[in-house]
């Protein structure tokens, strides 16, 4: 009988280490925002070539400061692509600002700077530039528009773009730290920027204690328990991004026969592989089987935000939607583990013809 698993579609990685470097923070009784921030924002910043770093209580957050930073509010317009979570779309309006949805490229399913030019008007005051699933944007022909881009890194960290590192091209970046994205601290986010005054700006609104009230600031802060956790996980993060490399090319020699494509990876990009992304028909039918093997391959995007406000439709983001299918990969799937995602996959999936 063969061994029945249960492979989710993702999970932390989480060792000793990082138990470790939690239970001194927890031990030292210093345990909101302190040292141990100032050190993971300095890291952080190095580590993707940028002078400065902020640290935010979530990706969430880090963009609303973002737009904020950026003097972005009622009455101005922000880019951004439908085929997204729905963060960009939220934190632009709470500054008040219109959020134009756009439709992807389908070769590396990120927006490109010939569907955002289609939703540029006079009043766009910046484009929200997503490398999804771990794959870099085109960023020099966004760049080139001539309008601030912020870099959305949340499923990107670690990833390179003409030999940098996605993060250090955009007026600003943002992070996430989610229990699930490149390195976790459960929550948490981060700005980046080589912009002196957008970095006083943003480290001003996130904090409002002993600030004039005639100012607008937010409770935007992470802890040292947050960052204590993501300097642990910073330090494996090139052992991470190696195995999820190592495992997603086990996927695609195994996955050769099948009748499935996978989005396009340039010369010049080198993705970090957040997601394994395929594209096949018969999506639901697919992921119903692979769920009966307690495999848990889903659609990498629940909803696109043209679809949820009801948007004249994104051809290709349609596409997308219809096809895209997320299969389990992270740096703590086992030998095992990938195995028993390999052989039944290999038979849920359709084979090439002729």
């Amino acid at each position: 009988m063969r061994l029945q698993m249960i492979i989710p579609h993702s999970r932390p990685t989480i060792d000793k280490e990082d138990i470790k470097s939690v239970s001194e923070v927890l031990s030292s009784g210093n345990i909101s925002q302190g040292r141990k921030v100032k050190e993971f924002e300095d890291e952080l910043a190095r580590f993707v070539g940028v002078k400065h770093a902020i640290a935010v209580s979530s990706g969430t957050s880090a963009l609303h400061i973002a737009l904020k930073s950026l003097n972005i509010g009622l009455g101005d317009e922000v880019v951004m692509p439908s085929y997204v979570c729905s963060s960009p779309y939220l934190a632009t309006r709470y500054t008040g600002a219109e959020p134009r949805i756009v439709d992807i490229s389908l070769l590396d399913l990120n927006i490109c700077a010939g569907t955002a030019k289609k939703g540029m008007t006079s009043k766009t005051k910046a484009i929200i530039v997503p490398h999804m699933f771990g794959c870099p944007a085109d960023l020099n022909e966004l760049l080139d528009l001539g309008v601030p881009v912020i870099e959305d890194c949340a499923l990107s960290l670690g990833a390179e773009y003409i030999n940098a590192k996605v993060g250090s091209f955009g007026t600003i970046s943002i992070l996430s730290f989610y229990a699930t994205k490149m390195i976790a601290t459960g929550e948490g986010g981060m700005i980046l920027t080589d912009d002196d005054e957008i970095s006083e700006e943003a480290t001003l609104l996130r904090e409002y204690d002993k600030r004039p009230l005639s100012t607008i600031s937010y409770n935007y802060k992470m802890t040292d328990i947050q960052a204590a956790l993501g300097l642990s996980q910073l330090r494996k993060l090139n052992h991470f991004i190696e195995r999820r490399r190592q495992i997603a090319k086990i996927y695609d020699e195994h996955f050769s026969e099948c009748n499935l494509t996978s989005p396009l990876i340039q010369s010049h990009k080198r993705p970090v592989f957040y997601r394994y992304i395929v594209m096949i028909e018969g999506l639901e039918d697919i992921q119903m089987k692979a769920k009966e093997a307690s495999i848990f391959c889903e659609r990498p995007v629940w909803r696109p935000l043209h679809r949820s406000l009801g948007f004249p439709e994104c051809e290709n983001t349609d596409y997308a939607y219809e096809h895209a299918l997320s299969i389990p990969l992270y740096p703590s799937l086992d030998e095992k583990e990938i195995e028993y995602i390999l052989q039944n996959l290999t038979a849920i999936f359709p084979t090439k013809k002729g």
